[in-house]
């Protein structure tokens, strides 16, 4: 038999799948706070997954979200944050800064030298032109 060191969240039927076929899993249950932490990585990993998926690839597309869709279900089950919370979220956050209707890319921003978005910019890590 061969081990592989997995380390990361796996979905309910996958343990007993891998027992049906004869092989062997350590494994053990999370708390919350590990919980969240793992839904997070997976998060990241269904993310990256959605960015290699071509726009024309509607079946993969339709995959990949459903994915980070139920991931998010989670995340909001787990913190017990409801659906009115997050649609309330997000209903202040179109106030304020809108949402993506107009489909808006910016190229570039340039601001005067003593702006207070400066620091903002520098911490996401926006390369400055110079």
């Amino acid at each position: 038999m061969r081990t592989f060191i997995m380390k990361k969240l796996v979905r309910d039927k996958i343990v007993d799948n891998i027992l049906k076929e004869g092989g062997k899993v350590d494994s053990n249950t999370l708390n919350d706070e590990q919980f969240v932490e793992e839904l997070k990585k997976k998060l990241q990993e269904e993310l990256d997954e959605l960015m290699k998926v071509k726009y024309c690839d509607k079946k993969n597309l339709i995959n990949e979200i459903s994915d980070i869709q139920l991931l998010i279900n989670y995340l909001l089950k787990v913190l017990e944050i409801s659906k009115e919370e997050l649609d309330k979220k997000q209903a202040e956050k179109a106030i304020k800064a809108g949402s993506f209707d107009k489909r808006i890319f910016v190229e570039t921003v340039t601001l005067q030298n003593n702006d207070e978005w400066i620091e903002y910019y520098q911490e996401k890590g926006f390369e400055e032109v110079i």
